[in-house]
C-alpha cells in the first residue's frame, strides 16, 4: 500500500483511480491505494514522506527532534530557512513550519523516495532550540519541550553517557550559537549545565530527580515510574494469606527454599548434593572443592534463612534498608570475592533483554522506590513489591535474584506468614513475568502468577524432607523446563 502525490501530470491518472473506487482521497493533493486502513494511520506512518514531499530538505526540529516522533498533541515540527505557510493539516497529523537556519554539517540527513530528504537537528541544536521562548495559545502545544520533559531527556541520555556526554554537547552547541545569534539560548544552556553539576547557578529545575542529580544523589526515575505502577496495582488487589509453619517444618522449608532459589539462579546441584553441603559437612568438602563457590552460596542461603537475627529482618528506613541489603550480600557471596560481597556493583548487568538500573543510580533509586512499600496494607503485597524494586534495581555484581527473594519472604515471616518457595519448574514462567513487568510495564502477569504460586506454596507437605521429595517429584516441581499453565494445574492437581 503506497501514498500518491497528486500533480498536474498525475492528475487524470489519479481522478480515473479514485472514480474506479482504486484509489481514495486523504487531503489536499494526497492520496492511497489503501482502501481500509484509518486515514489518521496511513498519514502518520507515511509523515515523512510526507513532509519531504511538500517541504524537501525540511528540518525536523525543536521538540520532534528530540522525541523522535510525533508530538503528543499530534504535530510534526520542521523548521525551513523561507517563510511558507505555517501549518498544513492531515488527518491524524498536523505540520507545523518554523523559519530557522538551514541545516547544517552535524544535523542527520533521512534520504527518501524520489530523491527527497529531510534532516533533523543535531541534539546540540535541538536542545537550544528547546530553550528558545515559545508560548502555547489556549490549548494549543508549545514548538519546545517544557522544562521538565527538558531535564527528563536530559537526565535520560546522562544515564546512558555519563557527564562527559553533557560537556560535550554544550561544546558543541556553543559553535551553533555563535553562528545562529542564539546567545539567550546558549547562556540558558550554561546555566542548566552548571546547575546539573551542582554549582552555583540562576537555572531551578522543576523536577525532583534532576534536583536529587545536583545534590550528587542521582536515581533512575522512569524505574519510579514503573515502581508506581506496580504499587497502585498491588494496593487494588489482596492475596491469600499463608500462616506461619509449625515449628517442626521450619527446617525443612529452609532447605528446600534455599535449594530452588539457587536452582533458579544456575547453582545446580541434586537433591541429595545438596543435602550434604547442608547437613554433613565432612562429606560436602569433596562437593566443595570442585564448586566451591557454587557449595558455599547454597549453605550460605540456607543459614540465611534460618538465622532468626536476620531472616525476618524488615527496614525501618532508607538507611537500614541499603545496610540490610548488603549485610545479607556480604554473608551470602562471602567465598566470591571477584564480584564485591557486600558492595553494589560498579558495572552495568542485564538479564536477556532486561538492562537494570545504572551502578551510579542504585543507592538512591532504592532509597526513592522503598518507602512506597510501607504504604501498603497486605503484606503479601508489600513482599513482592520489595521483591521487584530489589530484582529491577539489581544492586549487585551477582546474586540479586537471591537477595531479592530474601527480601520478598523477610516481609512475609516479619508478620507471621509462610515464606513462598518458587521451585525449579516455575522458573522460566517466574522470570517471564518479571520481565514482562519491566519491559511493558504490565504488572497483571506477575499478579496473576502470585496468586498461583500461593496456591502452589499452599499445597505443598514439609512434615519431612522425604515427604517434600515425593511431593516435588510426583509434580515435577525438579523439572527445568516449564511448561507454563500446563504444569501450574498438575501441581495444583497433585493430592499428597
Amino acid at each position: 500500500m503506497a501514498i500518491i502525490f497528486a500533480s498536474i501530470a498525475r492528475n487524470p491518472e489519479v481522478f480515473r483511480a479514485v472514480k474506479a473506487g482504486r484509489m481514495r482521497k486523504l487531503a489536499s493533493k494526497l492520496y492511497t491505494d489503501d482502501l481500509t486502513s484509518p486515514a489518521d494511520e496511513i498519514v502518520r506512518r507515511h509523515r515523512l514522506e510526507i513532509a519531504a514531499h511538500f517541504y524537501p530538505g525540511a528540518l525536523i526540529s525543536h521538540r520532534s527532534a528530540l522525541e523522535g516522533n510525533i508530538s503528543p498533541g499530534g504535530k510534526l515540527h520542521l523548521t525551513l530557512p523561507n517563510a511558507v505557510a505555517p501549518v498544513r493539516k492531515l488527518p491524524g497529523l498536523e505540520i507545523r513550519i518554523w523559519r530557522g537556519p538551514a541545516p547544517q554539517v552535524g544535523d542527520a540527513r533521512t534520504p527518501l523516495v524520489d530523491g527527497r530528504e529531510l534532516f533533523t537537528s543535531s541534539q546540540a541544536r535541538a536542545v537550544l532550540e528547546n530553550l528558545q521562548i515559545a508560548r502555547a495559545h489556549g490549548n494549543d502545544e508549545a514548538k519546545t519541550l517544557s522544562a521538565a520533559e527538558l531535564e527528563r531527556w536530559l537526565d535520560r541520555y546522562l544515564r546512558i553517557f555519563g557527564v562527559g556526554w553533557l560537556d560535550t554537547l554544550r561544546q558543541q552547541a556553543e559553535g551553533l550559537s555563535a553562528a545562529f545569534g542564539w546567545n539567550r539560548e546558549h547562556q540558558e544552556l550554561n546555566e542548566l549545565v552548571t546547575a546539573i553539576k551542582g554549582e552555583t547557578s540562576s537555572y531551578r529545575f522543576t523536577t525532583d530527580f534532576m534536583r536529587s542529580r545536583a545534590q550528587g544523589k542521582p536515581y533512575d526515575p522512569e524505574r519510579m515510574t514503573l515502581f508506581g505502577t506496580l504499587h497502585a496495582r498491588l494496593a487494588a488487589e489482596r492475596f491469600l494469606e499463608l500462616p506461619r509453619p509449625q515449628p517442626n517444618e521450619l527446617e525443612n522449608r529452609a532447605f528446600w527454599e534455599a535449594y530452588f532459589s539457587n536452582f533458579i539462579e544456575g547453582t545446580k546441584f541434586t537433591v541429595e548434593e545438596a543435602r550434604v553441603i547442608v547437613y554433613d559437612r565432612e562429606a560436602a568438602k569433596a562437593l566443595e572443592n570442585k564448586r566451591p563457590d557454587d557449595a558455599h552460596d547454597i549453605l550460605e542461603t540456607y543459614r540465611l534463612i534460618v538465622d532468626p537475627k536476620i531472616s525476618s529482618e524488615v527496614p525501618k528506613d532508607k538507611t537500614h534498608l541499603l545496610e540490610l541489603l548488603r549485610r545479607r550480600h556480604a554473608r551470602m557471596m562471602a567465598s566470591r570475592s571477584a564480584i564485591d560481597p557486600g558492595v553494589f556493583k560498579n558495572t552495568p548487568n542485564q538479564f536477556g533483554s532486561r538492562m537494570f538500573v545504572a551502578p551510579d543510580l542504585v543507592a538512591e533509586t532504592l532509597a526513592h522506590g522503598w518507602p512506597a512499600s510501607c504504604d501498603l496494607f497486605s503484606p503479601t503485597a508489600r513482599a513482592l513489591y520489595v521483591l521487584f524494586l530489589i530484582a529491577e534495581v539489581h544492586p549487585f555484581n551477582d546474586g540479586n535474584g537471591r537477595i531479592s527473594r530474601l527480601g520478598m519472604n523477610a516481609e512475609l515471616e516479619a508478620v507471621g506468614q509462610a515464606r513462598l518457595i518458587i521451585p525449579t519448574s516455575l522458573r522460566n514462567d517466574y522470570l517471564t513475568v518479571l520481565e514482562a513487568l519491566t519491559m511493558n510495564g504490565n504488572p497483571d502477569p506477575f499478579i496473576s502468577f502470585t496468586h498461583k504460586l500461593i496456591d502452589v506454596n499452599s499445597r505443598m507437605p514439609f512434615g519431612s524432607f522425604e515427604q517434600s521429595l515425593e511431593y516435588f517429584r510426583k509434580a515435577g516441581a525438579l523439572d527445568e523446563q516449564s511448561h507454563g499453565a500446563g504444569l501450574l494445574n498438575t501441581i495444583l492437581a497433585a493430592k499428597y
